[in-house]
């Protein structure tokens, strides 16, 4: 054998050796980052959850304060302004239960619930708990005494001049959060639940456990690991399940505000493997297992052909530097192909598995790579996003006032510091529409490039649903039933008055007598009869009804006409209604108070136009408003015409929008137009329209017709 060629063996089988131990020390490495990386991602998940849980109990509280704000509390009591507000605050809240105890003992209850001989609401938990805290915050669950459901009660005390008078308190059944708990996809098998910081569960997917187990107590091998809910606000516990004896990963985030902590879990071997899916760590795991096969393999190899060559001498030498050559030639093609495998596992693994959230990897702020969620949302082809920034998306100013680019460069200089940014962020589509969306902000390094991961979510429906909360909550139609009360007791209160004078003329001329105070008393007991019956009328129309029901259409229209007589009466405005053909009662389906309220809102509307043209024209105005009943196959079809100004051709597409409103006569009153519309065709499967005619304007409702039940008469026909 010859000295180059027993040199060139030798440090082929040294630099094998070499590149061996380097591969083993890097695999090692790289399980230490697969066991990081693990953490952190179900941490990110948590964090979601947890963030999802905080928005939710913020917006019942949000809806507690305002509801307090809003309750006349210096005349506190069963009242029926009271009353109202508590049950409006039910709707909106979607609260099984609203009330308030009093500091003497008494308790006005918006479910209308009578509560037991010895009831005092002042040694409740509820109670007990606003009074301990001092502000708006919420009990552990329990068991509600009207539902006999597992709730938890959202409080606040209330205060008048300083004074402590009671406390507000909102009952909310604990199946929402549970639902939302239980949809989080945590792996294949994993899952959410809360646990309080004392271990104790408070939402877990196996509800014999709900307030009856601790943590610790269902998972031994977490007995000596709970400590750390008190020393960190989050993190992660390694830890053995005791019934399935795998090994699992517990991450923890505490919800703002409380001492609860939202919690995850799953397996170990499933989060490993999502995260070898989902990151680039895979493709290193592989290339890394490759590489260190072929130093083996080239170690072997070198070994034997050492063996071989000094039995064989240089018989077999063409043939050793041939096969090298082969080797040389395999080897660089195979390196070619992992490069460019972990190229796209990386680019595509990571930014193409989640599907719901726009993902898009910018590179020193410039996008370099988006998913198909991001094209779609922001409504720009990819090419279109390729080499922007955040910035080229946003508009100058955010909704708070705040210049877009300083905020911005706030938030990267946070995570630059290596901490992940979650915040609430308004974009531009292409159309240059403005839409609401949570972003998320994480600064990753791979490769030796540092990245920045943002993922996008679009919150703009939670954002108009919220601010159509807080517009609903406005358009209380306290006023308009004052207004309506007022036309209807107008004309007995005169009659009344005109009695009460009558007594002094009777007294001066000696003409009180038997007779006379028992027909005086008869006739002024009908008057008080009357504006008795118009309270009951208006507290019925304000009062939303719970379920859908079968009811009558002519007995809903027959209530609206009673609702707005007086009104049309003061305007001298005449009212017809014409059935045309109609034997059997018109039955359909939905809210018979909401339905009212929507034909009293068109009546409204149609009055106001027709003192706008009486007010703005000089020849005579036909006072009139029309009801048309038409039943035509499977529809109720009813059509309101007035006589009126009609509607500005510019503004026709715009009666139903929400909030719309003018100066003139589509003002409007109550719930609006656009809630009326809701009602009609989301709550009722029909359809609401407006056009003008030659007279004035028309809104045409159309409803399904559906089976009467035994029951159901017709009322007023």
């Amino acid at each position: 054998m010859g000295l180059k060629t027993r040199n060139t063996l030798i440090s082929m089988a040294v630099l094998s050796a070499m590149i061996l131990t380097v591969v083993g020390i890097t695999y090692r490495i790289t399980q230490v980052i697969i066991e990081e990386t693990i953490v952190d991602q179900q941490l990110v998940i948590t964090s979601d959850v947890s963030r999802t849980t905080e928005l939710w109990l913020n917006q019942q509280m949000k809806i507690l304060d305002a509801t307090a704000a809003s309750v006349p509390l210096h005349n506190v009591g069963g009242s029926p302004e009271t009353l109202d507000m508590l049950k409006m605050a039910m709707r909106a809240g979607h609260f099984s239960d609203v009330y308030i105890g009093l500091t003497n003992g008494v308790l006005i209850d918006g479910a209308d619930w009578t509560p037991p001989p010895g009831y005092d609401p002042r040694v409740r938990p509820w109670y007990k708990r606003a009074v301990e805290v001092g502000h708006t915050s919420f009990t552990r669950p329990y068991v509600d005494l009207t539902t006999m459901e597992l709730v938890i009660a959202l409080v606040t005390p209330l205060h008048v001049d300083g004074q402590f008078i009671g406390v507000m308190s909102a009952d909310t059944v604990l199946d929402t959060l549970v639902d939302n708990l239980m949809s989080v996809k945590v792996g294949e098998s994993g899952y959410a639940f809360i646990v309080e910081v004392d271990g104790t569960i408070l939402v877990h997917p196996n509800q014999a456990n709900v307030m009856k187990s601790k943590l610790q107590e269902t998972e031994p091998d977490l007995a000596g690991e709970l400590g750390r809910l008190h020393e960190s606000v989050s993190g992660a516990i390694a830890y053995q399940d005791r019934e399935q004896g795998q090994d699992h990963i517990l991450t923890y985030k505490k919800i703002t505000n409380t001492d609860w902590f939202l919690c995850t879990t799953i397996p170990r071997i499933e989060a490993y493997e999502l995260t070898r899916k989902t990151t680039a760590l895979l493709a290193v795991e592989k290339v890394l297992v490759v590489l260190g096969v072929l130093a083996l393999v080239t170690l072997v190899g070198g070994g034997a052909s050492v063996l071989i060559l000094f039995v064989f001498n240089r018989r077999f030498e063409s043939t050793v530097k041939q096969h090298k050559e082969e080797l040389t030639g395999i080897s660089e093609d195979l390196q070619w192909n992992i490069s460019k495998r972990k190229e796209v596992e990386t680019s595509y693994q990571t930014l193409f598995n989640v599907a719901n959230d726009a993902i898009l990897l910018s590179k020193e702020l410039q996008y370099v790579e988006c998913n198909e969620k991001a094209v779609e949302m922001f409504g720009f082809p990819r090419t279109a996003v390729i080499g922007k920034n955040m910035l080229d998306f946003s508009p100058e100013f955010q909704p708070n006032g705040r210049e877009s680019r300083s905020m911005a460069q706030k938030i990267f200089e946070i995570a630059n510091a290596g901490e992940q940014q979650f915040f609430e962020w308004t974009f531009l589509r292409a159309d240059g529409t403005e839409f609401a969306a949570e972003v998320g902000l994480k600064i990753l390094r791979l490769d030796n490039q540092e990245l920045a991961l943002s993922s996008i979510r679009d919150i703009s429906k939670r954002v108009n649903a919220e601010k159509q909360l807080r517009q609903a909550q406005k358009m209380a139609a306290m006023g308009e039933m004052l207004g309506a009360i007022a036309h209807q007791w107008r004309q007995p209160l005169n009659t009344l008055s005109t009695y009460i004078a009558s007594l002094q003329a009777a007294y001066h001329n000696n003409r009180i007598n038997r007779d006379f105070v028992q027909k005086l008393t008869a006739e002024a007991d009908s008057q008080i009869q009357f504006m008795s019956k118009t309270i009951d009328d208006f507290r019925h129309f304000f009062r939303p009804s719970k379920n859908k029901v079968p009811f009558d259409v002519i007995e809903a229209i027959n209530s609206a006409v009673k609702l707005m007589q007086a009104q049309l009466k003061q305007s001298e405005i005449d009212l017809q209604i014409k059935y045309h053909d109609i034997k059997d009662p018109l039955i359909v389906h939905g809210y018979q108070s909401e339905f009212v309220h929507v034909l009293v809102n068109i009546l409204a509307n149609a009055r106001d136009a027709i003192e706008e043209r009486f007010q703005h024209e000089v020849q005579d105005v036909v006072r009139l408003i029309e009801i048309e009943v038409v039943s035509h196959g499977s529809e109720v079809i009813i059509r309101v015409k007035d006589h009126g100004s009609g509607i500005p051709k510019h503004l026709l597409g715009k009666v139903f929008d929400p909030y719309f409103t003018t100066k003139g006569s589509l003002s409007g009153a109550g719930i609006g137009l656009y809630m009326a519309k809701i009602i009609v065709e989301k709550e009722m499967s029909g359809a609401l329209t407006a056009k003008n005619t030659k007279d004035g304007a028309q809104f045409t409702i159309r409803l399904p017709k559906t089976e009467p039940t035994l029951h159901l008469k017709r009322k007023g026909a």
